[in-house]
């Protein structure tokens, strides 16, 4: 028996280019899971990976036909606008062979119904925390050459009974390393799962069910450590937690004897974490044991945002989290959204007053990602549904799992394109820019080594500058008055001056 696990095209397109991220970091390692699982049971296996390509439906059809699978299972990411490629390359497969055909996912787990509609050529779709599904459903399949109604596995017509979720996770396999993430010098890993937040962008509660969060015990950890690091050279880790740092001292205590363990390893590493579960102590302790990065979530500078998307925090504790972590010496990375739906002019200020404030607008990549990012309503999260109720989405056939949102304020929603728009060139401009030389050694790495010298800072003032002129002329109400504004900035990003 064989079975192949596909990764469905997702190539970036210029409406997602600057856009929050629509799958955690803990999808990364999903194919990998499988891979294991299937392999565990004693199945052949094969990974085809299309998330770059942009191979028409013909020429990935005959790929993925070629592997001569029993199953073929789409780990089906938001595919950003590339939804009617994936389904016509599943119809061509359903019409080719007597292959089975399912997803798995976070996607397919969210949007379960909807996405059986769409592409009726599904046999099945694996919904939640997939492991010990898969692994039922593929040793079911070779006692019965079918596919059956198991708990965690959906059958169109079929009553769905949801499957426990995994209490032990020391007990999943290794997981595979696969795709590009073979590329990277970082190693994603997971010590924990799920997140004890319900925020109302978010999906991970959905994912699993549930709003809380499993551990994995650290032997299990320092076992997969070991194997993965003998596959490859890796110069650093990624831990892929929705929040690394649980609450609580026996949580903080355990944060610690993790990063001991990469310390051990000679491996610095980076991790995700909740603000209100940052710790001057322990991220000085974090800092020795070789940690280099924190991600932390902050989404917004005014506490009526905050409420709003149910995140359950304060600009209070935003500000003491960013100041315990900038003062450690640990690089910052945030999440935020500058444009949430119910935003008033008044909050964009705020919010811009606030970034400066944390003295986070000083490198223009940085400014242009948090000057702009607008939320994504995903189907399936709490916002969808939200918003569906108030007759507030904007809906795109050519992208129909995810929405915008028409603003409450049409001010701001005008605010919210320019800056689109604006951020669009600038990171046109900055790829264009990048030299293509054979020589890696001379070779631009970053936006700013591609830049006249002095013309970093200047960049980042005129994308300041921008954000600021754009809302003064929202004030106006004048479109006519934003519509200047932009073109004046978008000429003036046009023309970047490059080594």
């Amino acid at each position: 028996m064989k079975i192949v696990i596909v990764e469905n095209p997702r190539p970036l397109t210029i409406e997602h280019y600057n856009d929050v991220a629509n799958a955690p970091l803990s999808a990364s390692l999903n194919s990998g899971y499988a891979l294991a699982i299937a392999r565990q049971a004693g199945w052949d296996t094969a990974h085809l990976d299309f998330s770059t390509s942009g191979d028409i439906a013909s020429a990935s059809a005959a790929r993925i036909l070629a592997e001569d699978a029993d199953i073929v299972l789409f780990h089906w990411v938001y595919a950003w606008g590339h939804e009617e490629l994936l389904r016509t390359t599943i119809t061509q497969l359903r019409n080719e062979s007597r292959t089975r055909i399912g997803a798995f996912g976070l996607f397919p787990t969210l949007s379960c119904n909807r996405l059986l509609q769409y592409a009726p050529q599904l046999d099945f779709i694996l919904a939640g925390e997939f492991e010990d599904s898969l692994n039922a459903l593929l040793r079911h399949f070779e006692k019965e050459h079918a596919i059956a109604a198991l708990p965690g596995v959906v059958i169109r017509g079929r009553a769905f009974v949801p499957r426990p979720l995994i209490e032990d996770l020391s007990t999943l396999p290794i997981p595979d390393d696969t795709g590009a993430n073979c590329s990277y010098p970082s190693l994603n890993i997971a010590a924990s799962r799920g997140c004890f937040g319900e925020c109302s962008f978010c999906f991970i509660h959905r994912y699993y069910g549930c709003s809380r969060r499993r551990t994995r015990d650290l032997p299990s950890l320092e076992r997969e450590l070991e194997v993965r690091l003998a596959r490859r050279d890796i110069q650093s880790l990624y831990f892929i937690d929705p929040t690394f740092i649980g609450r609580g001292e026996s949580e903080r205590n355990r944060a610690l004897q993790i990063g001991q363990m990469a310390q051990r390893l000679a491996l610095p590493f980076g991790f995700e974490a909740r603000v209100d579960c940052i710790d001057e102590q322990l991220m000085t302790a974090l800092t020795l044991h070789g940690a280099t990065s924190v991600f932390l979530g902050i989404e917004s500078g005014c506490d009526s945002v905050l409420k709003r998307i149910d995140k359950r925090i304060t600009t209070d504790q935003i500000r003491q989290a960013v100041r315990i972590i900038t003062e450690s010496g640990l690089h910052l990375n945030l999440g935020f959204i500058m444009f949430e739906p119910d935003s008033t002019l008044a909050e964009l200020e705020a919010n811009y007053r606030f970034l400066e404030e944390l003295g986070v607008l000083s490198e223009q990549e940085l400014t242009a990602n948090l000057l702009y990012h607008n939320q994504i309503v995903l189907f399936g999260s709490s916002a969808w549904e939200s918003f569906e109720k108030q007759g507030r989405l904007l809906l795109d056939e050519r992208l129909p799992f995810e929405a915008r949102c028409r603003f409450r304020d049409e001010r701001v929603a005008s605010v919210c394109e320019a800056m689109g728009r604006l951020t669009s060139v600038y990171f046109r401009a900055m790829d264009a820019n990048r030299p293509a030389m054979p020589d890696s050694a001379t070779r631009c790495t970053t936006v700013q080594q591609c830049l006249q010298p002095g013309m970093g800072s200047s960049i980042n003032e005129l994308i300041k500058n921008a954000f600021q002129d754009l809302c003064r002329a929202a004030h106006s109400g004048s479109p006519k008055r934003i519509s200047q504004v932009e073109h004046e900035y978008a000429e003036r990003l046009h023309n970047i001056p490059v080594m």
